[in-house]
């Protein structure tokens, strides 16, 4: 399957944002850390000497003594912060660690990456909310790239790096990518099915109230009858039924988390 031309785009932005920070910000979505991790970003970080905080987006999603255990994991190999927009919760921990890093550094260029979705720009805007002033490039920076002051000795890269290495399929199981624009929305959701059933099927027996089996066909069939999503003839409408649940889960409503 050929890379959509914004792959491309983005790649290139997140490799950019690499480049020009010294500090790097990875978002992941705090349902499923493990897997909106990239282990590409992390070894590049540290091959070019770039200080790596994992920031944990979207704890509002899941309970606390899960946090606990997630944040506890990734600290064995990076400095974590929990943090929620929508709680506005983590920047004074994070700001905390910011002005640790800059006491030994002259000035510090601060980078976000993260895959699609996972609340990059609610960071940013976290961010900006404290800044001083919005600069010129400093030496070193991509021309038209703005640099958010944060404090003497802390500047915000005012933009996302967007990691989009991998197929739009596996991407829609991170709930990183559009459910319409994919080829086979039922092979993808199938296949997410199978991974909720395995780790959490009591959030879609929460979700959509139907018996939850270990057959994901049945269970996607099951949720296409409770939400009378049907065709002429009264068969199921397997597409709309998938597509649903991949929008359910990219906007936070299917509640089911996992560490591994």
């Amino acid at each position: 399957m050929q890379k959509p031309r914004e792959w491309l785009r983005e790649k290139s932005i997140a490799k950019q944002v690499l480049k020009d920070a010294n500090v790097v910000l990875e978002v992941v979505d705090a349902r499923i850390p493990l897997e909106t991790r990239n282990s590409t970003v992390e070894q590049l970080a540290k091959e070019r000497n770039k200080d790596l905080i994992v920031v944990l987006n979207k704890t509002d999603l899941v309970p606390e003594d899960f946090l606990k255990k997630a944040k506890d994991y990734i600290e064995k190999e990076y400095k974590t912060i929990l943090f929620s927009a929508i709680q506005k919760k983590g920047i004074d921990d994070l700001m905390k660690i910011l002005k640790q890093i800059a006491k030994e550094k002259k000035l510090i260029k601060v980078g976000i990456l993260g895959y699609p979705n996972v609340g990059k720009s609610s960071l940013i805007n976290a961010l900006k909310k404290r800044k001083i002033a919005t600069t010129s490039p400093k030496p070193g920076m991509t021309r038209g790239k703005q640099l958010i002051k944060l404090d003497d000795r802390i500047f915000l890269i005012d933009t996302p790096g967007i990691i989009t290495l991998e197929l739009p399929e596996d991407l829609a199981l991170k709930g990183s990518w559009i459910p319409d624009k994919l080829e086979d929305p039922v092979e993808v959701a199938i296949k997410f099915l199978q991974k909720v059933i395995e780790k959490a099927p009591q959030a879609l027996k929460q979700l959509y109230k139907v018996e939850v089996s270990s057959d994901p066909v049945e269970t996607l069939e099951n949720i296409g009858n409770k939400l009378n999503y049907k065709v002429k003839g009264g068969e199921i409408d397997y597409d709309r039924t998938a597509k649903k649940i991949l929008w359910d889960w990219l906007k936070g409503n299917l509640r089911a988390y996992w560490l591994e």
